[in-house]
C-alpha cells in the first residue's frame, strides 16, 4: 500500500509541474539575462571592462561597484549573483545604450516584453548633483515604454512591461535610448530583457493539468482509507 501511496503522490507532483512548464514561455532575446557577458548586442556606448572613467561607457559585471567607486554595490536580477549592464549615462540625447540582433517574430501575433533597470548612483561617498535615467525602450524604432529610475530608490529593481502586436513585421529589432542629457548622476543597471509570445503564456492551468491533479488526489485518498481500514 505504501508504494502505491508514493505513486500517486509522484503523479500529482509530475501533474504540478507540467502545468507549471508549459507556463514559461521562451525568451527570443538572446543574452537578455547578460550571463553570457559582452555579446550578443551592440551599444553606441564604450565598452569599459576594467573602469568606468567618463559617461558614455558600459561594462558587463556582477556588481556595478568597484567599476565606478561611487556606484551603490548590488546584485543582479535574475539571481542576485549573475551579472548584468551597467551604464554610466551620456549626455548625448539618442545615443543607443544596447540594442539586440534581429529577432525573427511572426506577424500579426501579441508579444510580451519585459526589462528591469535600477538606479546605480549613488553610495554615501559621493557629493556631486544627481539625475534620474530616462530609459526608452523601443521595437522597430517605435517606443513601448519609458522607465524612469527612482532616485531614492538606488540599489532596488524596477520592472518594464508591455504587449507589442508585430502587425506585418517578421523581424524585430529592440533598442534603449537614455533620453536624459544630464551628466551628474544618471547611472544604471540593465537586466532580464526579454520578448516572448503572449499567447503562450497561459493564465491559468491547463484543464488536462485539473483533470489529473483531481484523479491524483482522488485515489490518495481512497489508498488512505483502504489503509486505515486494515490497520482499524
Amino acid at each position: 500500500m505504501k508504494s502505491n501511496y508514493l505513486a500517486c503522490a509522484m503523479a500529482v507532483a509530475l501533474a504540478l509541474g507540467a502545468g507549471a512548464a508549459s507556463a514559461a514561455a521562451p525568451n527570443l532575446v538572446s543574452n537578455g539575462d547578460f550571463q553570457a557577458g559582452n555579446t550578443a548586442f551592440s551599444s553606441s556606448y564604450g565598452y569599459s571592462p576594467a573602469t568606468n572613467s567618463s559617461e558614455g561607457q558600459y561594462t558587463v559585471r556582477s556588481n556595478p561597484n568597484p567599476w565606478n567607486t561611487f556606484f551603490i554595490s548590488a546584485g543582479d536580477h535574475t539571481s542576485g549573483s549573475g551579472q548584468m549592464f551597467v551604464g554610466n549615462g551620456s549626455p548625448t540625447d539618442g545615443a543607443v545604450v544596447w540594442q539586440s540582433g534581429s529577432i525573427a517574430v511572426s506577424a500579426s501575433t501579441n508579444y510580451f516584453f519585459e526589462a528591469w533597470v535600477m538606479n546605480v548612483c549613488c553610495n554615501s561617498g559621493y557629493g556631486g548633483p544627481n539625475s534620474a535615467s530616462i530609459l526608452d525602450f523601443s521595437i522597430n524604432n517605435v517606443s513601448v515604454g519609458t522607465k524612469t529610475t527612482n532616485l531614492a530608490n538606488a540599489g532596488n529593481w524596477e520592472g518594464l512591461s508591455t504587449s507589442w502586436n508585430s502587425g506585418g513585421a517578421t523581424s524585430a529589432v529592440l533598442r534603449l535610448i537614455n533620453r536624459n542629457t544630464a551628466a551628474g548622476g544618471n547611472d544604471f543597471a540593465i537586466d532580464d530583457i526579454s520578448l516572448s509570445i503572449e499567447s503562450t503564456v497561459p493564465a491559468v492551468p491547463e484543464p488536462e493539468t485539473y483533470a489529473m491533479l483531481v484523479a491524483g488526489l482522488g485515489l490518495m485518498g481512497w489508498v488512505g482509507r483502504r489503509r486505515k481500514q486494515h490497520t482499524a
